[in-house]
């Protein structure tokens, strides 16, 4: 056993070591008193995925999701419909870009000014005989379900959704909206759903399922975790239902520089190795996340190539 005192031999004295030499074992127990200017500054040294950042990775995957077992259902995580949504933004815009360029190439046309009208009338009784009698596809392709009660929906919601509350499920006649009936079981759309925190949205997503539909998915994480991430302009009071080219810009920067947390801690080394990608990149508990840098430029073709296999075709993230 060790002591702080010790005798020596040749003058039969007693000597004291000074506290905390390096012969002492109490120097283990030594503590830095801590400034209290610095509290809210943690390290920024990038030390890889360690026990901390697993154990933090698990506190918000419990926060956020409710995985059960027993789901009849498929899910479908905020990181791919950001890409759905930035994705189909990016095909208005290119729409919009040819139909001008095609109304500028009619007007260049060598047409003489007194038959111009009568070509185009003929041009658009052609198209509507072509158009009589077929079900006209929705323009977008997917509808995202508010099932919060009308009150919570007009204080806030995901961008482009609609609102349809749970309660109407337990009619026996009209429960369904117009929107469910035009996107039911379409094979190239699909229908997600999503409330606050995934408390009333698997068992509305589980009933539609029992009922027919076999194109509707449910949104992880719900409302809550829209907003502690992204926050406006993906979350707001507008009821127009449209996601200006603006607000896709914003949403597309937001995600230059968020990292959505997986589903399970099965996916945790893909989720490291995207925030690893990030510069400077902390974790959400971590009070420098409000200062994080934004100045990654995402450009139009992120969600449409995040969107495209290495042959090309269009992947779809919910199959």
């Amino acid at each position: 056993m060790h002591s702080r005192k010790f005798m020596v031999s040749n003058t039969g004295s007693v000597n004291t070591l000074k506290k905390y030499s390096i012969s002492d074992r109490e120097i283990l127990n030594k503590r830095i008193k801590t400034n209290p200017r610095y509290n809210g500054v943690r390290p920024r040294t990038n030390t890889g995925f360690n026990t901390q950042r697993r154990q933090e990775l698990e506190l918000e995957i419990r926060k956020y999701y409710k995985v059960r077992n027993d789901e009849v259902y498929r899910r479908i995580s905020l990181a791919d419909l950001l890409q759905l949504m930035l994705a189909h933004a990016e095909d208005i815009e290119a729409a919009e870009c040819d139909h001008q360029n095609i109304e500028k190439e009619q007007e260049a046309a060598e047409v003489p000014l007194k038959y111009r009208d009568e070509v185009e009338n003929v041009l658009h009784k052609m198209t509507e005989l072509e158009m009589e009698g077929r079900p006209k596809p929705p323009e977008c392709p997917y509808v995202i379900i508010d099932i919060r009660p009308s009150h919570d929906y007009q204080e806030s919601h995901l961008v482009t959704s609609v609102n349809h509350p749970a309660s109407r499920m337990s009619r026996a006649v009209g429960w369904e909206c117009p929107e469910l009936l035009m996107y039911k079981n379409h094979a190239e759309f699909i229908i997600i759903v999503y409330d606050d925190a995934e408390d009333v949205a698997p068992e509305v997503a589980a009933t539609l399922q029992h009922r027919g539909y076999s194109n509707i998915f449910m949104l992880s994480g719900g409302l809550r975790i829209a907003k502690d991430k992204f926050g406006f302009p993906l979350v707001t009071d507008d009821t127009s239902r449209v996601l200006t080219q603006d607000a896709a810009r914003e949403i597309a920067q937001q995600v230059s520089v968020t990292v959505i947390p997986p589903l399970s801690m099965a996916d945790a080394s893909d989720w490291w190795e995207a925030a690893s990608r990030i510069p400077n990149y902390v974790t959400p508990t971590d009070p420098a996340m409000t200062n994080a840098p934004s100045t990654i430029n995402t450009g139009r073709q992120t969600a449409r190539s995040q969107l495209k296999s290495r042959d090309g075709q269009t992947v779809r993230p919910w199959r």
